[in-house]
């Protein structure tokens, strides 16, 4: 029996997300999670999980350095043989266009018909789930349609207007999709993870026509028109999933990994996530510390408090100084006797001695990267 040979195409977004100044200098992809990963090695784990071996990468051509220097060789993800690959796709459409170039999707063919994949992956990073892919494509092969798709059950404060919500019919047939309604009363939501697992030989074909058009749209949205067109078959995912959308759920799926249930089920023993290792001296805490429920990467110095936090690499945390439900990107330095609340500080930020940086739960403050801060801000 011939193996199936599967092939992935990793986008950045499934839409247009107001992230404040934390995408200035980066794709949603790149940003940090739970101290020590990135948004990008959740699809790329679940596709080393399940054995895919060529993977597509779509980005803007802003801001892209970030992802290469994270990828680098792809080792990590077992994306660095002779046996597979990586490949990255540059496109300069603006980021809120729905429809593309036609060098898009030349790319894109090139790279699938060279495949010579049985079934192809799409998938985004900001949708954060540690998914078995392998599952999804033995319903696929046995649900036999060209074309399937993974949702998820969520309630309105999850759902952003740039996510797709399904009609589903009892025997797991896509039949409608349309975007999500805030002023929607329901309890809750069929939301589309615009994960689709789709035969490749049909796929290229679809593409090849949706390429003939005047204005060809993103990928994103040919699979969510073809899903509906095909009946696609609907994949319930169960587990943790954390929308990605703003800056308050950014935020939130950060704080939630604090939660050992919440964190057990993203980081489940059974299906590893791989990140770019570091090989740094531990985190250093200080008789002053004092440290609770948090969680730290490697290379950091602790003097103060911290409580309810997330802590990045090489971060130096001053004594006297508080740090409580907040999120702190790499080499963060808190002066002795500051305090931080409900905040998020890029890379690099510097708080001067004594300062209060003071935001609320449902609006955390962000600080730019490389700012030094001398004055309190509130939100």
């Amino acid at each position: 029996m011939k193996i199936d040979k599967y092939s992935a195409i990793l986008g950045n977004t499934v839409g247009f997300h107001d992230m404040s100044t934390l995408t200035d200098h980066r794709p949603v992809a790149s940003l940090p999670f739970g101290a020590k990963y990135r948004l990008i090695d959740f699809p790329l784990s679940s596709l080393a999980n399940a054995g895919v071996r060529s993977v597509f990468g779509i980005f803007q051509q802003d801001n892209i350095s970030s992802v290469f220097d994270h990828i680098r060789s792809g080792r990590e993800w077992g994306l660095s043989t002779l046996l597979s690959h990586y490949y990255l796709g540059i496109y300069n459409t603006r980021v809120e266009s729905s429809t593309v170039g036609k060098e898009y999707y030349q790319q894109l063919l090139t790279y699938l018909k060279r495949s010579g994949s049985n079934q192809t992956v799409a998938l985004n990073c900001d949708i954060v789930v540690n998914i078995d892919l392998n599952q999804v494509f033995h319903l696929h092969t046995t649900a036999g349609r060209p074309i399937t798709v993974v949702y998820k059950k969520l309630p309105n404060k999850d759902i952003s207007d740039v996510n797709a919500i399904l009609e589903v019919d009892e025997t797991d047939r896509v039949l409608s999709h349309k975007l999500f309604d805030a002023k929607s009363t329901d309890e809750l939501f069929n939301m589309s993870t615009d994960i689709f697992v789709v035969d490749t030989p049909w796929l290229i074909k679809r593409l090849e026509e949706e390429v003939q058009k005047e204005y060809p749209e993103k990928l994103r949205y040919v699979l969510r028109d073809l899903a509906v067109k095909e009946g696609a078959f609907a994949y319930e995912y169960t587990g943790y999933l954390a929308n990605i959308h703003s800056v308050q759920s950014y935020y939130q799926a950060n704080i939630d990994m604090l939660e050992s249930q919440k964190f057990y089920s993203l980081f489940s023993p059974n299906q590893k996530i791989y990140t770019k290792v570091k090989n740094e001296e531990p985190t250093y805490y200080a008789n002053t510390s004092k440290v609770s429920t948090s969680q730290f990467a490697s290379g950091s110095i602790i003097e103060g408090e911290v409580v309810q936090s997330v802590l990045s690499r090489n971060i130096y945390v001053h004594k006297d100084s508080v740090v409580k439900d907040s999120i702190l990107f790499p080499r963060v330095v808190i002066g002795q006797g500051a305090q931080v609340e409900y905040a998020i500080l890029d890379k690099g930020v510097e708080v001067a001695d004594g300062v209060v940086i003071r935001g609320t739960a449902e609006h955390p403050v962000v600080v730019k990267k490389g700012e030094k801060v001398t004055e309190d801000i509130h939100s």
